[in-house]
């Protein structure tokens, strides 16, 4: 079996916060860090790549236009012709081809795809489930947390929290401090003691600001603060952990490839590592890092977990704990170039038993999903 093509296609980013936090949403501040969480998503990347037996497997990557040029231009013409089922050997092409691009970001995002495609299509090829091929399932149900919900919605729903962004950072200074404790302690009196509040800041605090704010909300039990910093201040990291004992601190979303995971799990800089399977390096890279943090004794929660991307590999690896809600509904599961989506039942997801991810492409939806170029 050889690869004869791979097609990229540049699909508008999913709006999936249909549900806002009622009055308690806040406005942003308007700090550069602020700003820059506001820019648009570049777009997701759908990768076909088919083959001279009749095969094709599906994946779905980051990094938008540039991410296609890069498939199109650079990887497509590399793996033509070679043996799809070889897949690490493939990653290994990508990866050391890319070094005059840069091996992160943007090219690991297309890789991703790439990779992604690949572990569909030997699982079609076998008959199998991708978690089979992973060994088969260390569990049956995974609990979901819900990402930018209503609270007392996703607490009704069965789900074991909310993660919800870190609404003002330090340019609103003490107000804006103390306007993020009313934020936390007005979700905590709503849902009680026994419902997980998590905080996502996108690298858009510094570290005195994290250490303060984490004192102050100590008394709301907030699980975890997610990447308050830059995802490669590797010692920042270090010098939150050490600073911080009321709340556990992850990275990980944007640690592209095992080396920089590494980087943070020997330096003991995270409490939880959350590497995301569509950038990070695909399916390939991302068990890497599982095992990594296995042996750190260092839980992983995946970006988008509950995606069936990460899915697979959440039921089939133990240091994965818990799943990201983001598709949560039939309806929004529904708002999707694939059928069989993953939709939560009682706060819990179940993986699929269908060949590959699970998922069946809807070429005549395509267009309604088409990004910009």
């Amino acid at each position: 079996m050889h690869i004869t093509a791979i097609k990229a296609t540049l699909l508008k980013e999913r709006v999936l916060w249909a549900r806002k936090i009622e009055s308690i949403v806040t406005i942003r501040s308007a700090d550069r860090r602020s700003r820059q969480r506001a820019m648009p998503w570049p777009g997701s990347v759908l990768v076909e790549v088919e083959t001279d037996e009749g095969f094709t497997g599906v994946g779905l990557g980051g990094g938008g236009l540039s991410a296609i040029v890069a498939i199109e231009h650079y990887l497509s013409p590399l793996l033509t012709g070679e043996n799809p089922l070889d897949i690490e050997a493939l990653w290994e092409l990508m990866y050391s081809a890319s070094y005059r691009y840069g091996q992160a970001g943007l090219m690991l995002m297309a890789i991703s795809g790439i990779d992604l495609a690949l572990w569909d299509l030997k699982a079609r090829v076998m008959n199998q489930p991708v978690w089979q091929l992973l060994g088969g399932k260390v569990r049956e149900r995974v609990p979901v947390y819900a990402t930018i919900r209503e609270p007392v919605w996703a607490q009704a729903q069965g789900f074991c929290g909310i993660k919800l962004g870190g609404p003002y950072g330090p340019a609103d200074g003490s107000e804006g401090i103390r306007k993020n404790e009313t934020v936390i302690a007005t979700i905590r009196e709503r849902v009680g003691p026994n419902f997980d509040i998590m905080l996502d800041c996108a690298r858009t605090w510094d570290i005195d600001y994290t250490i303060e704010m984490a004192r102050i909300l100590a008394p709301y039990r907030i699980k975890f603060i997610e990447e308050p910093i830059l995802s490669n201040d590797v010692e920042g990291y270090c010098h939150l952990r050490r600073s911080i004992h009321s709340t556990l601190i992850a990275c990980g979303e944007h640690v592209f490839t095992r080396f920089a995971a590494d980087a943070l799990l020997k330096a003991g800089a995270v409490d939880i590592i959350q590497p995301d399977i569509r950038w990070t390096g695909g399916l390939s890279e991302t068990l890497k890092i599982c095992d990594l943090a296995a042996a750190a004794n260092i839980p992983v929660m995946p970006h988008r977990g509950g995606m069936a991307w990460a899915l697979h590999l959440i039921m089939a690896h133990p240091s994965c704990t818990i799943a990201e809600g983001l598709v949560l509904t039939e309806e929004e599961a529904n708002y999707s170039v694939f059928d069989g989506e993953p939709v939560p039942e009682q706060g819990t997801l179940a993986i699929s038993n269908g060949p590959g991810f699970g998922l069946t492409l809807q070429h005549d939806r395509i267009t309604s999903f088409l990004g910009s170029i």
